[in-house]
């Protein structure tokens, strides 16, 4: 009878603890994660201003919908490292406040308490590789999506107002093109502004543009009665075949004023004028595509070699950071059991360097053994193997 009752009492304690691990190491990952999220978000968030700014413009729900589909990626990369900082934390203030000595004491072995911590790991790991592998491409996939459907939707807006539309000239001439222009004159250009009378579909009416130099200086005008217009969505650019064209180029003296002006007027105009819309590229890229759409598109055969290789470095590099949490966590324990004793809140700086260790290995690794990405595999596999000697060795 006595016997039975301490199993039950032993039992009873044993879940009492378990259930005491798993809600400190979920409730601390949770809230280091949240804070790593929020600063990967905003590097994020100011790498994509000009088109989140244009979004808060247009509807605050389109600017809250990109953020929203911002945070996957950042969540795929702070929630396994937020797990690790929450490991390495809470069992160092657990061994600081001699919580681990006393379970010790009284019979309870290291395994009872540290299998919560590992089948933690385990669910952080899935998580973090349905972020990684899932989540976050189709993520990113819509987010350009929605960014090019708004640009689309916004330089629509400005035609129908009848506003100017601005474009920067960049000087190779691969985004924009000024077709049948003398190529002195091509040169000297930096900006050219676009303004539209009447705009119904693909033909437009009394358009005008202006070609200005560097100091704001005029250079020629440009007004086509007629202009066909060729909207191209996936090269993010409009072309515009000019008819009845008048054409004044201006030249300038020192001093900026007009010297000369010359004008001309055309039925049509020779060449194509080509603007880019500064939409994000479409392209095949495999950073938008999910794992199964990966592996449907590979059984299909509708990759080539390029991007088969392309895509297993992309997907072995996330999947391998969605592991981190199972491979770090036998090595996390034993660190900070044993650095626990003096510091609690020097883990955090500890479980840091592990994390950055961590991660420069994995990055030289793959980059050098390779183009796959197996490299990240290594360091993955490398800390594994020390993270359970270390544990086993401190259960001796």
């Amino acid at each position: 009878m006595q016997s039975n009752l301490a199993d039950l009492v032993k039992i009873h304690s044993s879940k009492i603890i378990r259930n005491y691990i798993f809600r400190e190491i979920l409730g601390v990952t949770l809230l280091s994660t949240l804070v790593l999220t929020i600063i990967l978000l905003y590097g994020n968030l100011s790498k994509n201003d000009e088109a989140l700014f244009r979004a808060l413009s247009i509807s605050p729900l389109l600017f809250m919908e990109l953020i929203s589909l911002m945070i996957p990626f950042a969540l795929s990369l702070g929630l396994p490292f937020g797990f690790s900082l929450a490991v390495i934390f809470c069992v160092g203030r657990w061994s600081a406040d001699r919580e681990v000595l006393a379970m010790q004491s009284l019979g309870i072995k290291r395994s009872l308490w540290a299998t919560p911590v590992f089948f933690s790991a385990l669910l952080v790991t899935a998580i973090s590789c349905f972020a990684s592998l899932h989540w976050s491409p189709v993520s990113r996939g819509t987010f350009e999506h929605r960014v090019r459907n708004m640009i689309w939707e916004d330089f629509q807006s400005w035609i129908d107002s009848g506003r100017e539309i601005a474009f920067k000239l960049d000087s190779e001439g691969d985004k924009n093109l000024m077709g049948g222009l003398d190529a002195g004159l091509q040169k000297q250009i930096t900006q050219a502004t676009l303004s539209i009378g009447n705009g119904v579909g693909d033909n437009w009416e009394n358009v005008r543009i202006l070609l200005w130099a560097a100091n704001r200086e005029l250079l020629a005008i440009l007004h086509a009665k007629k202009s066909i217009v060729i909207k191209d969505r996936e090269a993010g650019s409009i072309e515009l075949f000019l008819e009845q064209v008048d054409y004044e180029s201006l030249e300038h003296n020192t001093a900026g004023s007009t010297k000369q002006s010359n004008f001309v007027s055309f039925e049509k105009w020779k060449q194509p004028m080509r603007f880019s819309i500064d939409t994000p590229a479409l392209e095949r890229d495999m950073k938008r595509l999910s794992l199964v759409e990966f592996r449907n598109m590979q059984k299909n055969g509708n990759l080539d070699r390029f991007d088969t290789i392309r895509a297993y470095n992309h997907f072995n590099k996330y999947a391998s950071l969605g592991c981190s949490p199972l491979s770090l966590s036998a090595l996390l324990v034993s660190v900070a059991v044993r650095s626990g004793r003096k510091e609690t809140y020097a883990n955090l700086f500890i479980g840091v360097l592990i994390c950055l260790f961590y991660f420069a290995m994995g990055t030289t690794l793959g980059q050098s053994i390779g183009s796959n990405g197996y490299g990240w595999w290594i360091a993955n596999l490398s800390f594994l193997a020390i993270g359970i000697f270390t544990y086993q060795k401190s259960l001796s």
